[in-house]
Parts: C-alpha cells; sequence; structure tokens
C-alpha cells in the first residue's frame, strides 16, 4: 500500500496537495503553497480545499485509471484479445506478479494513494474550521465516496484487502486483509455517509453553484454506487434479499431522477460518451494540457494493423451481439490492413483532444441492469415494473426487440447478464467482475469457470491456461507490498 512507505503524514500531505493545487487551474485559480507547513493553510478556506478533492480526480484522468482497468479486465476476461506476438504473457504476467522482479499487477498502489489523500481531506476538514459548512460537508461527501469507489474496486480485483480509514502510519503500516463481505460494507457504510453530505446538484468549483458539468460527485452519483454495491455485497452475502431490495432502491431513485435520460443516440450528436451527456452520472473532466480527450479513445482507436500492446475486441465478443443490435454498429470501430479487419472499441472516438468527449465512470444504462438483476433475484420477473421491463429498456435503445425467452429466474439473470456484456463492454471491468459474481452465485451456468475454464475455453484461446481452483478470479498482492507489511497474505494459488 503506496500510503506505508512514508514516515511524515505532514509532508505527504504536502507533496500530495502540491499536486493537486497546481494541477487543478481549471477549476479554480489558486497558487501553490510554499512551505512544507501548508495543512492548516490548504484547509483555511474553500478554494484550496476544493482543489485538494479535485485534484484527485485530476489523477485518476492522468494515471488513465479507466482504460488500464477496462483493458486488464477485458483482457483476463472474453472482451479483449492482445496482439503481441505472443499472447501467452498476459498470463504470465498475471500469474508470475509475485515474482520478486517487483512486478505489479492492477492498481493497487494507485487505489491506496487515492483513498489516502481522501483520509487526508477528511482528517483536514475535521481538524480546521476554514471552510464554509456548505464546502466542507460537500467534500466531506465526496471525501468519503473516492474511499468508498477505490475500496470497491480494490476488493473486486484483489479479493480480501486492507481498509485504510486513516492517514496515521503506524495503523496503515500494519493492516492485514479484511474479507470481501466486510470490505463491501465499509463501503456501503462511506456511501451512505457521503449521500446527505453531497449536493442534489452538480456544483462548481465553488461547491455551491450548481452546473452542467457532470464532473463532480453529487448525491446521486453516491448513489449509483450504493445501487451497484448492494447488489454485489448481496451477491456476496448468501444472496441476501434485503440487500438486493435496497440495490433497487438505490437504482430506481437514480432512473427516477429527472436530471437523467438514456441517449437516443448511440454516436455522434447527443450521444452517450460526449461530455455531460443525458445518460452521464458522473464523468472524469479532462484536464489541460492534454493532447486527447480520453486515455480510452486514444488508446483503443486503431489507426492501422494493432502492434505489440493494442488491443482488439476479441472473437467472443463480437460473436455475442444479436443481429441489428445498434450498439454493435456504433460502439465496434474497424480497419482493414493487409487485408484483414481489425475491430476495437469504438465508444470513444476521438483520439486527440478536441474537448467534446469526457471519461465516462457511471452511467444510467447500468442503473437500469442493476435494477434489472435486484428484481430478477426477488423473482419479480415478468411485467410492469420487472425485471423483464427493465431488460426491454435497454434493448429498445439498442434497436432490438424485447425480451422473448424463458422468463424463469436462472433464464432471466442469463439474459441480463448477456446483456451486461454487449452494453458494459470495455467500461471499468465489468465484465471480469460480472463473471466472477456468476461463479459464487451459479457455479453450473455462464461465469468466470464456464468462459475461461472449459474445453476449448476463452483462456486457451488467448494462449494461457486457467486454474482448477479458479484462483486466477483474484489479481496477486503485489509483492512490494508483502516486504512491508508483515500481516499481508498472498492470494492462494501464486
Amino acid at each position: 500500500m503506496q500510503t506505508r512507505h512514508s514516515t511524515s503524514y505532514l509532508v505527504l500531505v504536502f507533496s500530495l496537495l502540491v499536486f493537486t493545487l497546481t494541477s487543478c487551474k481549471k477549476f479554480v485559480q489558486v497558487p501553490a503553497p510554499d512551505s512544507q507547513l501548508v495543512t492548516s493553510t490548504v484547509f483555511s478556506n474553500n478554494a484550496t480545499a476544493t482543489s485538494a478533492v479535485l485534484g484527485i480526480y485530476t489523477q485518476m484522468f492522468q494515471n488513465g485509471e479507466s482504460y488500464n482497468i477496462s483493458s486488464a479486465n477485458g483482457l483476463l476476461a472474453d472482451e479483449l484479445a492482445d496482439n503481441t506476438s505472443t499472447p501467452l504473457i498476459y498470463y504470465l504476467d498475471f500469474t508470475n506478479a509475485t515474482l520478486s522482479s517487483g512486478a505489479t499487477f492492477g492498481e493497487w498502489f494507485n487505489a491506496y494513494s487515492y483513498i489516502y489523500q481522501a483520509n487526508a481531506v477528511l482528517a483536514g476538514l475535521q481538524q480546521y474550521s476554514g471552510t464554509s459548512p456548505a464546502v466542507k460537508n460537500q467534500l466531506m461527501g465526496e471525501a468519503y465516496f473516492i474511499r468508498a469507489f477505490w475500496h470497491f474496486y480494490l476488493t473486486n480485483c484483489y479479493g480480501a484487502v486492507p481498509v485504510a480509514l486513516t492517514t496515521n502510519y503506524t495503523v496503515t503500516s500494519k493492516l492485514a486483509r479484511t474479507p470481501r463481505v466486510q470490505v463491501l460494507q465499509q463501503v456501503i457504510s462511506d456511501l451512505n455517509a457521503a449521500i446527505p453530505l453531497l449536493n442534489s446538484n452538480y456544483v462548481d468549483a465553488s461547491d455551491t453553484l450548481a452546473t452542467n458539468q457532470r464532473v463532480t460527485p453529487n448525491k446521486a452519483v453516491a448513489q449509483a454506487l450504493l445501487a451497484r454495491a448492494y447488489l454485489y455485497f448481496a451477491d456476496y452475502d448468501s444472496k441476501n434479499m434485503t440487500d438486493y431490495q435496497h440495490a433497487e432502491m438505490e437504482a430506481d431513485s437514480v432512473i427516477g431522477n429527472s436530471t437523467y435520460s438514456l441517449c437516443t443516440n448511440l454516436s455522434g450528436p447527443n450521444s452517450v460518451f460526449l461530455a455531460n451527456s443525458s445518460e452521464a452520472i458522473w464523468q472524469l473532466y479532462t484536464p489541460l494540457p492534454s493532447s486527447y480527450d480520453t486515455q480510452d479513445g486514444y488508446s483503443y482507436i486503431l489507426v492501422a494493423a494493432p502492434g505489440g500492446g493494442n488491443c482488439t475486441i476479441s472473437t467472443q465478443l463480437l460473436n455475442a451481439f444479436e443481429p441489428g443490435d445498434k450498439r454493435f454498429a456504433n460502439w465496434i470501430g474497424s480497419i482493414n490492413a493487409g487485408g484483414t479487419n481489425y475491430y476495437f472499441p469504438y465508444k470513444y472516438q476521438t483520439t486527440t483532444y478536441t474537448g467534446t468527449e469526457y471519461t465516462m465512470v457511471l452511467r444510467l444504462a447500468e442503473q437500469y441492469l442493476i435494477r434489472a438483476e435486484a428484481r430478477a433475484e426477488q423473482n419479480n420477473l415478468i411485467g410492469a415494473n420487472s425485471a423483464v421491463s427493465d431488460l426491454n429498456v435497454i434493448r429498445a435503445r439498442a434497436g432490438l426487440p424485447n425480451y422473448a425467452g424463458a422468463t424463469d429466474q436462472a433464464s432471466l439473470l442469463t439474459a441480463i447478464l448477456h446483456e451486461r456484456q454487449v452494453e458494459l463492454f470495455t467500461e471499468w471491468g465489468h465484465r471480469w467482475f460480472d463473471l466472477n459474481r456468476a461463479l459464487k452465485n451459479n457455479p453450473t451456468g455462464v461465469n468466470v469457470n464456464s468462459v475461461l475454464g472449459s474445453p476449448g475455453n476463452v483462456c486457451q484461446y488467448k494462449g494461457g491456461t486457467w486454474s482448477s481452483s479458479d484462483y486466477q478470479e483474484l489479481y496477486p498482492i503485489p509483492f512490494a507490498e508483502l516486504k512491508v507489511d508483515v500481516n499481508l497474505t498472498q492470494n492462494a494459488g501464486y
């Protein structure tokens, strides 16, 4: 955990906040502090405190978190193909990432850095009184949200992970791993703490004035992540019906919010992935200077035959689309090079900076699919306000007819999993997480083992092997972390 390698709370907070203060000038113009004794200064006025939080989002963009997570999970799942000359290297990197060479896999270090900064913001706002009550509430809500967001991703990548709720080095340097269910409980607790603190509107750099820029978390942003967290929590907590009810309620609240509506266009004007689209719940602003709108567009869009490191859409995902699906026509790009057609993710359609696209983090279509799944788990399968009715909303937007398959619970859950596959591909790793959740819920159905572990499976297609114990469903804990924290243990199999 990156936070463990610093010996001074004040110096680390200083270095983080200097970065944030100098990287957020688009949001708020503030001078960088000129002393290490800046903690009280940073939290003594609204502008500098706000800049400290905005800087975390800037780092998330500049570190390419959306692309890093979607490409890593997509290559492990059945979404993406690796076009290196030796595709096996990807699975070798994954399975050997604990070697003393220092190889790592996943966002462990960055995630804990963001969590540390969120904890520093919470501590600073509670200790110093320079911010107005409204700004303090908004920033504390954002800090709780950031902490929840990254604990959510950590536990879904690594399983049991340390829960970091402090900047105290004597505590964080000795943290042990917390079981996934308890991590998700903390995520839910933080989101429930965030919601009453956050503004109902999107706010500008003053943290008080409403804006049309959907780049600062508000109540609905926290509710959207909370709906997902409850869904996952129910899956990993013995399919608790109360938690499915909570997932449905939170998703219902976001869907019923008049701020949001599904985009009728899948590309071009008024389409999904444009900045501040009607479907966007939360996006990452593109800080300037930047040579591209999004890391995803810059990295995924092919302008020539793919070389080492380029990802293409896998055969499995290409074959998953039904005939006439507008998502295939609009969100899958292709290029012919040397007589071969290569397909690539084309949700983001610019490779340079145009100011027209923001990185999507949370969007409305997922909320319909969360509500559909939560309703199906509660056996609310057909009719008005049911799993099928939510599923059909997404299918209709894609130009597909209403669902006409079997309407028993197992069949509908499989249909929803399929709809998530073709709707949410290459967005923050959904497919990998969904396959793993399905393994816990229905070991004999469509899940990570059946997709990657059966004869002729996707893992073999990519040149790798899949363990019969399924240990590869979790990322390995970085070797560097095991050396500095004696209470950490490695995931089985690595």
